[in-house]
């Protein structure tokens, strides 16, 4: 059955797909241009439909030039998908393997269309190629899932690897003559061997634009939840964090510390050396701490200069190694400038039962530890007064 210009339906529905693929990811693309992958993507897209339109419409036997281009232009659509997918996760571009595929693939698919025609050989080659590049692109988004959108990137990731099945049965087939028995080499498009690999692509872009979503819900999220400064979370899902934390550790009698931390004179400092120097100041001592702390450790940003540092799992003697540890390394950290002077930390400790019941009376007696600190000379560690409900025998 054909269409209007005598080309079959399933190529009317192929240029169709591939164009509505193509528009997708370029109104993304314009949408959010900094975003990373979807300019690739929307370029990507664009190769592949231009490639398959001219291999729908082609003459196989009278214009070779016509087959090269288009096959070249496949190739190179789905190394841009590969490099918006590498660029998407934080990766580096594969601009070395990319080029060796092209290196080999290119020359010996030219000699076989050009010297020596042979299609059986052609196809092989292209399925070959395309084949690792889906490959490539299964790997890239399957390898270490992001939490927020591991099922999208899951299901990117099988899609392409459905397709590099798909090709790889395009390359035995090649290779055992049945696509020259098949009459592919007269009518490529009639056993709708651009249909699949248009709809998948399609799947795929739809997925894409979702995980772009998933991506700025996620930093919405974290610019909420947040210290736009530091990076560290705020108060507020500091005490929601700690709130689950105390729940955890009776339920299991695992031992909760609290350690709150303030850099000493800190207001004083900025308005001699800048908030510009301050802030950095705040960030290398946040530093410090992150590369002290454990996996399981957490670190947020109470106001100006005061952070807590919740330790699961830890008990006061472990939470005391860990201030004083902290207190000897922040007071002999530099800063960038020789003329700008060390800072120092006062520090206040409080464990769960020792000290309070509940997350709020824990911060309340980490609080009041600090502020002991603070009284007694600064640049020191202060644990707080025992709860006196924990001495209670009943």
């Amino acid at each position: 059955m054909d269409g209007a210009d005598g080309l079959p339906i399933i190529a009317l529905a192929t240029i169709a797909i591939a164009a509505i693929n193509t528009v997708i990811m370029a109104g993304i693309s314009a949408v959010h241009p900094r975003e990373p992958g979807p300019s690739l993507w929307a370029m990507a897209n664009v190769t592949l439909g231009v490639g398959i339109v001219i291999l729908v419409l082609r003459k196989p036997v009278t214009e070779p030039i016509v087959t090269f281009s288009g096959n070249g232009l496949l190739l190179i659509g789905y190394l841009l998908f590969w490099f918006g997918c590498r660029q998407f996760k934080g990766q580096s571009l594969p601009w070395r393997s990319a080029a060796l595929l092209l290196a080999i693939a290119v020359p010996v698919f030219s000699w076989f269309l050009f010297v020596t025609p042979d299609v059986a050989i052609r196809a092989a080659i292209a399925a070959a190629a395309i084949a690792l590049i889906c490959a490539f692109i299964a790997w890239t988004m399957l390898y270490r899932l992001e939490a927020g959108m591991m099922q999208t990137q899951a299901f990117v990731g099988l899609i392409f690897g459905m397709l590099s099945t798909l090709y790889l049965m395009r390359l035995l087939s090649a290779l055992t003559g049945q696509l020259q028995e098949n009459g592919l080499q007269i009518s490529p498009i009639s056993n709708g061997v651009f249909l699949i690999p248009v709809v998948a692509a399609l799947l795929a872009t739809i997925a894409c634009a979702l995980m772009v979503s998933q991506r700025l819900q996620q930093r919405l999220v974290t610019s909420v939840r947040t210290d736009q400064i530091t990076g560290l979370v705020n108060r507020g899902l500091l005490d929601e964090i700690g709130g689950k934390e105390v729940s955890r550790a009776r339920r299991h009698g695992y031992g909760l510390s609290a350690i709150m931390l303030d850099i000493d004179d800190f207001e004083a400092f900025c308005r001699q050396h800048g908030h510009a120097c301050g802030d950095a100041v705040l960030k290398r001592t946040a530093g410090i701490i992150v590369t002290n702390m454990r996996h399981e450790d957490y670190l947020a940003r109470i106001d100006d200069a005061t952070l807590c540092i919740l330790l699961p799992s830890t008990r006061l003697a472990g939470a005391q190694q860990l201030a004083e540890r902290l207190r000897q390394q922040i007071a002999a950290m530099r800063p960038a400038a020789d003329e700008i002077p060390a800072v120092t930390a006062s520090f206040g400790i409080a464990s769960l039962g020792l000290h309070g019941d509940d997350w709020a009376s824990l911060m309340q007696r980490s609080e009041l530890a600090l502020a002991q600190a603070k009284t007694d000379g600064r640049n020191r560690v202060s644990v707080a007064r025992l709860n006196e409900k924990s001495l209670d025998p009943t």
